[in-house]
This record gives structure tokens, sequence and C-alpha cells, in this order.
């Protein structure tokens, strides 16, 4: 099961004293969005999210007023639960993203949640771009705090980044003083980032900063967020994971990298230790 850490990267984050670029200073300004597993499980991860952000000279800050993203209960089948952790994220930030925001989040599943499956949930347009008011461009713009419920989750999900899909779209990577390290990767990406065709943006991160990549032409884990955790999944899940595992073994990589932290939970059974998520390898670099 995962393990829960003793400092939550919320509280290590104000411990630090918050952000350490200033808005005034900064390129572009990111709401840190702490989902469950960084926050609770994986705070490593948040806080090589802030060091690499901040060396892009991003000024970053997390959110108020939010809920967990819902993830766990619209997988789960608990909509109207799912419904109201949307509702109550889309007001907090959608009167921030109008002011210039965009919000990044660390876990692929949440981020997907985010701009995807809210839009489904609170009746939003599917079609509507990615990127439709962002920081730095145009300045700071006037908050409209009386939106309807569907234009806001179109701006929500629309501004909202997984961390590594962030990094690659503005090529905020490319300003970064990044050693180039004598290693080679194995990526093992997250299901819900390929259905969305987001998955690559690791790579392309990681291979800039010097990395050898290979990514795997892999399925899904075996963990799928909490079900391979379930005694009565237990054994469908080691057997899909030992076709995971198969891949890994043949691959050219000394390390293995992924994103999603039950992934990683999943890969660490084969791996003596879990492998890190893409944003620490990137932190190392700096």
């Amino acid at each position: 099961l995962p393990t829960f850490r003793d400092e939550s990267f919320e509280d290590w984050f104000a411990a630090r004293g918050g952000p350490q670029v200033t808005a005034a200073d900064a390129d572009r300004r990111v709401l840190l969005f702490p989902d469950t597993y960084t926050n609770y499980n994986h705070p490593d991860a948040g806080r090589a999210a802030v060091s690499a952000l901040e060396a892009a000279n991003v000024h970053l800050r997390l959110p108020l007023g939010v809920a967990d993203s819902g993830r766990p209960a619209f997988s789960k089948g608990f909509l109207e639960k799912a419904r109201a952790a949307a509702e109550r994220n889309v007001a907090a930030l959608a009167p921030l993203i109008r002011r210039g925001w965009d919000v990044v989040i660390v876990e692929p599943s949440d981020a997907v949640m985010v701009q995807s499956d809210y839009r489904d949930l609170l009746g939003a347009d599917e079609d509507v771009p990615t990127g439709t008011v962002a920081a730095g461009e145009g300045g700071e713009q006037p908050a409209t705090d009386g939106g309807s419920a569907k234009n806001d989750a179109e701006t929500v999900a629309g501004n909202t980044y997984g961390v590594m899909e962030y990094l690659d779209r503005f090529r905020l990577d490319e300003a970064l003083d990044a050693a180039a390290p004598d290693e080679a990767l194995t990526y093992h990406g997250h299901c819900h980032q390929k259905a969305t065709k987001k998955d690559h943006h690791a790579v392309g991160v990681l291979r800039r900063a010097g990395y050898d990549v290979d990514p795997l032409d892999s399925g899904c884990c075996g963990m799928a967020g909490s079900f391979g955790y379930e005694a009565e999944h237990l054994s469908m899940s080691r057997a899909i994971a030992d076709v995971l595992f198969e891949q890994v073994n043949r691959s050219d990589g000394d390390r293995v990298v992924a994103p999603g932290a039950s992934c990683r939970s999943q890969l660490g059974e084969h791996e003596s230790t879990n492998p890190p998520h893409p944003i620490e390898k990137l932190a190392e670099t700096l």
C-alpha cells in the first residue's frame, strides 16, 4: 500500500516560505494543484516540480479553497461526489485563471480529470482548446467571477496542464541550465495521458535535458489507481504487470521512470524500489 509521508507537500511549501520567484520577476504564474498522491504520498515529486518550475522563472503558489480533484470518487462511480469536487475547484480556480494564472498538476490522473472529465461532469464544451487564457500573454485579465459553471469549467480545463506537458508546451525547460546526465531511462507512460494524447511531453523534456529515453509501447501496468491494491484483483493485477515487466527487461534503460503514482508502486515490485516521476529526473539535472 502507498506510504504516507510525515510532511505533506503543502506543509513543506508553507515551511519554505512560499514562492521563491516573485510575481514581478516571473515569466509565468502557476497554481500548483496539490493532488492527493503528491501531497500525502509522494511530496518529493511536488518538490521536484517546484525546483524545475522556479528554475524556469515561474512564480508558484498553491491554490486555496480547493478540494481533491474528485478522481477517486469518479473512478469508483460516485459521480455526485466527484461533481461536487469539480464544482468547488472550478469555482476556486476560474477567477484566478482569468487573472492570468495557469494550473499545473503533478499526478497525470488528476490532471486529466480536470482537463477532460470536468467538462463532462459540468457540461462544458470538449472542443475548447487548451491555453485559452495564459499567464504572460497579454498581462493580467480582470476576474469575471459570475460566469456559468459550464463556462468556468471550460476555462479551467483549457488552462490546466500536467507538469511535464506544461514545461514542454511552453518550452520552459529550454531555459534551464541542465547538466546532461550520462543515464538512459526507460519511460512507462500513463494510460490517461495516452488516451488524451499528452503522453509524449515527458519524453521530449527528458531528452532535451540530456537523457537517452526509451519509451515503452506499453499498456496498463495492472494497478489502475486503487484496482491493483484490492485483494480480489491481486492475481489479475500481477498478470498484467508481468507483461510490463517483460518489456522493461528488454528495454535499454538504466532506470525506469513513470509519471503515475500507482504505476510507480507497481513497477517498484519489479525494480525493488519505486521508480521516480519524470519531473524528479529533470530536477536532478539542475
